[in-house]
């Protein structure tokens, strides 16, 4: 087997079930190329071994595997990575740079634009500014292997964008700038996910026809204090970009209904 296994068993994070854990391990492997197409997985024997869990868990989590296409068995032979694995090779979750990394994916970011610009009316309620206040605005073209992946739009508070220095956006992630160059802690975020069409400005960078269905996020990072540190506005190419979860059902008398696997039973949010 290429890539080594961390044992679940010496770093379980609590309230996030073992078998997604076990899941999870297996899956970054597959799809950073630690585990190539065509390779066979270890038996549930070894995998029970190799992450101190039990055999109960290996087939629960080989069988999201298997669900998502990155595993496919083979009857008296064994379990293998899915040859066409390349093209499922498209980050998932949350397209954060952080994220991409972690895969081990090819990334390029391109500034088209960094300045100040005049908070409009619909900035002004979010980032808690004055109207026509100057807030910092930045565009970046993300590449993955070589391949336009996102067009971001970031709204930074003019107190906190005069800190980061230009050169910095090619190189490092904006969030990870924030917390080390403004003194700022990032504490949580929303997101909202809207399907969009492209203009011909977003249709050029992403390289896709006009009015071509793309994927908008809205992400608004907060600060432990409930400021609004980081309004972004990320258009992602629908065909590159997968947004992946697991939801547990969750009963309670008051409530009934999905819950993200990793909070189900009391975990961080993501």
């Amino acid at each position: 087997m290429t890539g080594s296994l961390d044992p679940v068993k010496k770093g379980r994070k609590k309230g996030i079930p073992l078998y997604f854990q076990v899941k999870r391990s297996l899956s970054d492997q597959i799809l950073s190329g630690r585990l190539p197409a065509g390779e066979q997985i270890p038996s549930e024997s070894e995998l029970t071994t190799s992450f101190g869990v039990s055999r109960v868990v290996v087939r629960q989590a080989l069988q999201i595997l298997e669900d998502e296409g990155l595993i496919y068995r083979v009857k008296g032979k064994g379990t293998f990575v899915t040859d066409d694995v390349d093209k499922d090779r498209t980050p998932r979750l949350s397209g954060y740079l952080e994220d991409l990394i972690n895969i081990g994916l090819a990334m390029e970011v391109k500034v088209l634009e960094f300045g100040l610009r005049k908070a409009t009316a619909d900035l002004v309620p979010i980032l808690d500014v004055d109207d026509g206040s100057d807030v910092f605005f930045v565009k970046r073209l993300r590449l993955v292997d070589g391949r336009p992946f996102s067009v971001i739009h970031n709204f930074v508070p003019y107190d906190i964008g005069k800190q980061i220095p230009l050169e910095a956006l090619e190189s490092e992630p904006l969030m990870q700038l924030i917390e080390t160059r403004t003194g700022e802690s990032i504490d949580w975020a929303s997101e909202v996910f809207q399907a969009v069409s492209a203009d011909s400005e977003l249709a050029g960078l992403l390289e896709v026809d006009i009015v071509a269905p793309i994927l908008k996020m809205i992400l608004t990072a907060y600060s432990p204090s409930g400021r609004v540190v980081n309004l972004a506005h990320v258009f992602y190419r629908s065909d590159r970009y997968n947004y992946r979860g697991h939801l547990k059902r969750r009963r309670t008398d008051e409530f009934i209904g999905w819950v993200p696997i990793e909070i189900a039973q009391g975990g961080a949010r993501r």
